[in-house]
């Protein structure tokens, strides 16, 4: 028996002292009880200097941190992490686990330290190399954005690359262009490359939101009036369309247009000659129009509130834009393009750990591209360090992917589960490259593990001999 517990505590001795973490042992009022090598190593100071002391005294001189992850539990009874800088500058992460006896009284804390310093290093050094071998994605997206003079476009997504291909031919013509799609899609910026790659380029694009103006100004806005035309019109004004003259009007919320100002578009459309408010005389101008909405305006015309000659008119060539859910490709390079953008306007380098990474592709943005940038901006502003991690992601991003995750037919093991979304991650690798070195390489496995996984899960038939 002696010599069983003697074999026990030199086992359990070794194993804390052999620990590359930090570990300390704490009672339950906060006496330093034990010091393992590694915590000696990270606070540089030893255990004769510890022990049998404490916490708050020593930390008064300097040789351990507060706030303290063993005091906080104590004072709350559960477990605490914090994330800390000790006095050299090494970046920690301190967990406190609290031990209770079989009658609930605390009696000990264990405190484990983790030096992430190294960690940190190696993550930023792992996102340059990314970025160095993501170059050639990188200079088609400069591309892109050099083509809409700063505002970026991105298309990765086979569905919004159909959609750019389409708007750069639309820049080609004069054709009336109805662009539909979700709220917050970037119908206005589809407009922008549109007039961008046209031969009006040189002249303005006018931009009017049909649901921001009061019904009894939009046509005063669109038409211009003549001093006296109504009250408070004290002089003569040129309206949009007349402003818009050999360039480009972008009509946004179409939908919202009432009844009288759609019957007077109709009539400018029909002869492109405009007549001020409260004046006699029409001149003639030259403007195409864009429009968008993303309203059902058949819908709308079935129920008497949009114009069936009007809509004909409008949509000319509908172009649709694609929802951000359906976009997964687009969605790595917009949230890194985002960080960016607001990083450089407040000089901060923020960046995303690879589990904020996870998690926000994994959410589906209800209001798409202007919802993303809008967290971009909240994350890059509002985040206090460089590093932004999970906990500084909104609660409605983190809600929506672990319900994503939660939602599993309760009949499923563990197993199965993993299973299933290794085999999903396989087959969308195995669409995207050509060899199974690529995708070998993309995931970051070996050939052979590869070749047996596809194997695995049906999948290797898809790949020939010229493909390995």
């Amino acid at each position: 028996m002696d010599r069983t517990i003697q074999e026990l505590t030199w086992e359990h001795n070794t194993i804390i002292d052999s620990s590359s973490d930090g570990l300390f042992v704490c009672d339950g009022q906060g006496g330093i009880l034990r010091v393992n090598p590694a915590s000696e190593r990270i606070n540089q100071a030893t255990a004769e200097q510890l022990v049998g002391r404490n916490y708050l005294d020593v930390a008064k001189e300097g040789l351990v941190i507060l706030p303290s992850a063993a005091l906080e539990a104590i004072k709350q009874h559960k477990q605490v992490s914090l994330l800390q800088e000790n006095r050299f500058g090494r970046k920690l992460i301190s967990t406190a686990t609290p031990v209770f006896s079989d009658d609930g009284e605390l009696i000990r804390v264990v405190v484990s330290e983790r030096d992430i310093t190294e960690i940190d290093r190696l993550q930023k050094e792992l996102e340059e190399q990314q970025a160095i071998g993501d170059q050639f994605r990188q200079q088609i997206l400069e591309l892109q954005q050099a083509q809409l003079n700063g505002r970026s476009i991105i298309a990765e997504s086979p569905s919004m690359v159909k959609t750019i291909r389409q708007a750069f031919k639309l820049g080609k013509v004069d054709s009336t262009v109805l662009i539909l799609g979700e709220s917050g899609v970037g119908k206005g910026l589809i407009a922008d490359f549109i007039h961008q790659n046209s031969n009006r380029s040189d002249k303005p694009i006018i931009k009017l939101n049909c649901g921001a103006i009061p019904e009894l100004l939009i046509e005063a806005e669109l038409f211009g009036y003549v001093k006296g035309a109504f009250t408070g019109a004290a002089g003569n004004k040129p309206g949009l369309l007349e402003i818009a003259d050999g360039g480009t009007i972008f009509l946004d919320e179409i939908a919202e247009l009432p009844l009288a100002s759609q019957v007077k578009l109709l009539r400018f459309m029909e002869d492109n000659r405009i007549t001020r408010l409260g004046s006699t005389q029409s001149r003639q101008v030259n403007v195409r129009i864009l429009t968008a909405t993303n309203q059902n305006l058949h819908d709308m015309m079935d129920k008497g509130l949009f114009r069936a000659d009007l809509y004909y008119r409008l949509s000319v060539i509908p172009l649709q834009v694609p929802p951000l859910r359906e976009r997964k490709d687009c969605l790595l390079p917009l949230i890194r393009s985002y960080i960016d953008l607001f990083s450089r306007q407040i000089k901060k380098e923020a960046r995303l750990t690879t589990a904020a990474i996870d998690t926000l592709t994994r959410y589906t943005y209800p209001g798409n591209v202007r919802e993303l940038m809008n967290i971009c901006e909240r994350l890059v502003v509002m985040t206090e360090t460089d590093l932004i991690d999970v906990v500084d992601l909104p609660q409605t991003v983190v809600s929506d992917t672990e319900q994503q995750l939660a939602d599993w037919p309760v009949e499923m093991s563990m197993m199965q589960i993993m299973e299933t979304i290794e085999r999903n991650i396989l087959l969308a690798a195995a669409k995207k490259y050509r060899k199974q070195q690529d995708i070998a390489a993309g995931l970051s496995m070996s050939q052979p593990t590869v070749a047996r996984k596809l194997q695995k899960y049906g999948i290797g038939s898809q790949f020939g001999r010229n493909r390995n």
